[in-house]
């Protein structure tokens, strides 16, 4: 049995931006083991999309190359996930028999994709014809049935879900995308941006059906294997629609269970305090696991911002994590769209803000729309044009009083200061002329 200085449970996108931070560091763990329980080393999950719809070869979602591992003095262990934390010995158990003592620990375990009941059988397995769309051999699994199969229902109007049902339609797929809520991407627009998104969508040839559960699967009876084919769902409202793949993109959440088996405290993640460390004082976490102050994280910018602030804790210069409201930036299929502030709140009760700036453009297919209480901005949604993105997250994050013409800033006029909102308009003309 050896030790390490440092050994990391996962190998995802939060693991390796931990290690790349490290290396940067005179003060290092001078052993450093990660475990991962995919077969393939760590990549860039948010290109999965990219690369179902062959847009990106494969190579373009590595992280870094085979050898960078080697080259930093990192053991990188694939496909064995630790099963085991025994924190009296500090030992790791991998699936496989493996095992490692530790001096610190970091979970980045991730988290798991949610699954509604009807999708599993009585041993908690996905039933034929379902799958994810959240990991790489989801990607092989996608990709199969882009070539075998006609029709596909893709659960969930999020951002992965709207990807999964582009990637299918683009491989030639017959898709229908059932969204739960009353509108695509509910936590990130308000209606009439979700409808811009729904109508250009539904242009290509992407059947989306929102207000929609699935209630029941049918399924083919008689074949080999003794499980049949599925055949077609049927939804809460009575509707049939044939469906030889269901593909699940509901949601994640937090993976707690192999913190929960060690005893540490969790909740919703595995809970955190400001410095990423957990209840037991040489085990720290970050990324989609953990929970700080009762918020959880899935979004890119702040878990990278987490992973250099503990690699900087790892090395002996403690730094504490403090959360800001990032611009969530998004591209579905050329689409770009941003938002910023908590807008399902702003959508959903009136009361939580004072006055709205609205901006539409039909021929050039963009909408912003600005959320203000008083003089502070306290949420935007951007859609087709997102070049202010980086300058409203900014006024939501400082939270100082904006007393320019808000016009002007929806407008995206420069000199905010000496416009008005009649050169403003001006700008947007010939911005519609320059597109035509």
């Amino acid at each position: 049995m050896t030790e390490a200085e440092l050994i990391i449970i996962g190998n995802g996108m939060a693991c390796q931006r931990l290690l790349a931070e490290l290396v940067l560091l005179p003060n290092r763990p001078t052993r450093i083991v990660v475990f991962g329980a995919e077969s393939k080393a760590a990549y860039n999950r948010v290109l999965l999309s990219s690369l179902l719809s062959n847009e990106l070869p494969d190579s373009a979602a590595e992280l870094v190359s085979p050898d960078w591992y080697a080259e930093h003095n990192i053991e990188l262990i694939c496909d064995d996930a630790v099963v085991l934390i025994d924190r009296e010995r500090k030992l790791v158990v991998s699936r496989h028999g493996r095992y490692r003592r530790y001096q610190q620990l970091v979970l980045a375990c991730g988290a798991l994709p949610l699954t509604p009941a009807y999708a599993e059988d009585s041993n908690q397995t996905l039933r034929p014809g379902i799958c994810h769309f959240r990991n790489w051999q989801d990607l092989a699994t996608l990709r199969l049935a882009g070539q075998q199969l006609e029709h596909a229902v893709v659960v969930g109007g999020g951002f992965l879900g709207l990807e999964a049902a582009e990637g299918l339609r683009k491989l030639g797929m017959q898709v229908s995308l059932l969204q739960r809520g009353a509108y695509l991407l509910n936590r990130q627009l308000d209606a009439r941006a979700a409808g811009l998104l729904q109508q250009q969508l539904s242009a290509r040839g992407l059947n989306i059906f929102t207000n929609s559960e699935i209630d029941q699967l049918s399924y083919h009876r008689g074949n080999r294997d003794g499980h049949g084919q599925l055949q077609s769902v049927r939804l809460k409202s009575g509707q049939q629609l044939k469906a030889d793949l269901v593909v699940l993109a509901l949601g994640i959440s937090p993976n707690i269970g192999l913190a929960q088996q060690a005893g540490l405290r969790v909740n919703r993640g595995i809970v955190v305090n400001p410095q990423l460390q957990s209840s037991d004082s040489t085990i720290y976490a970050l990324g989609e696991c953990i929970e700080l102050n009762g918020e959880t994280f899935g979004l890119v910018a702040p878990i990278n911002t987490q992973a250099k602030q503990l690699a900087q804790t790892l090395c002996g210069e403690s730094t504490a994590y403090c959360s800001e409201n990032t611009a969530t930036q998004l591209k579905i299929s050329g689409i770009a769209l941003s938002s910023c502030g908590d807008i399902a709140t702003l959508c959903a009760n009136p009361a939580s803000f004072d006055a709205c700036t609205d901006y539409l453009d039909v021929e050039l297919n963009e909408y912003r729309r600005l959320w203000w209480r008083g003089p502070y901005l306290a949420g935007a949604v951007l859609y087709g044009d997102t070049s202010l993105s980086l300058q409203l997250s900014q006024l939501i994050n400082r939270q100082q009083p904006y007393y320019g013409c808000r016009t002007t800033l929806l407008l995206g006029v420069n000199d905010i200061s000496n416009d008005t909102p009649e050169t403003a308009a001006i700008a947007v003309t010939d911005r519609r002329q320059q597109a035509a």
